[in-house]
């Protein structure tokens, strides 16, 4: 693969990984400002699939048009388009303020499924891409994202950053 090509896939996939890591670093405290960045790595994950076919990835938002879209190469990426389809709300409806009467503040449940689907649209993405883009910007990732364990105990101790290629919940 060419080297600038590999370079801007690792790109999409990082930035879409950041994007998971800081929805559940940002989940206990702001679930409006993390539920908008699980919208933004599922869209950023399907964006590297354009990127991978040499193509320009589409400047849509919508979820479901991009899935569409990316589904011509990849048809098992369609198995995902019924669940990820409502992630695509979330790229307007948390990122702006739209009615100052609501409390757009996304529910436990809501902000839980959103994470899951941006985790699964991601994993599904890195399953298609070549084990050359997917190892290099792993093993970089894993040791930039990953802190030392603490010899502290009790609550102070820090708790270890999870890699998106482990189980990472909310």
């Amino acid at each position: 693969m060419n080297p600038v090509k590999r370079k801007l896939l690792q790109a999409w996939i990082t930035k879409a990984k950041r994007d998971l890591l800081g929805a559940q670093q940002l989940a206990p405290n702001l679930p409006d400002l993390a539920i908008y960045h699980c919208q933004q790595a599922a869209e950023k994950a399907l964006k590297s699939v354009f990127v991978l076919h040499d193509l320009e990835p589409s400047k849509t938002h919508n979820i479901d048009t991009l899935i569409r879209e990316v589904s011509v190469f990849h048809p098992e990426l369609s198995a995902r388009l019924d669940e990820a389809r409502y992630l695509s709300e979330y790229n307007q409806t948390y990122r702006y303020p739209n009615d100052p009467s609501e409390d757009l503040i996304p529910t436990p449940g809501e902000l839980k499924k959103a994470f899951s689907v941006a985790i699964n649209i991601y994993r599904d993405v890195t399953t298609i891409l070549p084990q050359e883009v997917i190892g290099q910007r792993s093993n970089s990732s894993q040791q930039s994202n990953q802190q030392q364990p603490s010899k502290q105990q009790g609550p102070q101790q820090p708790k270890k950053q999870q890699s998106v290629d482990n189980e990472l919940e909310l």
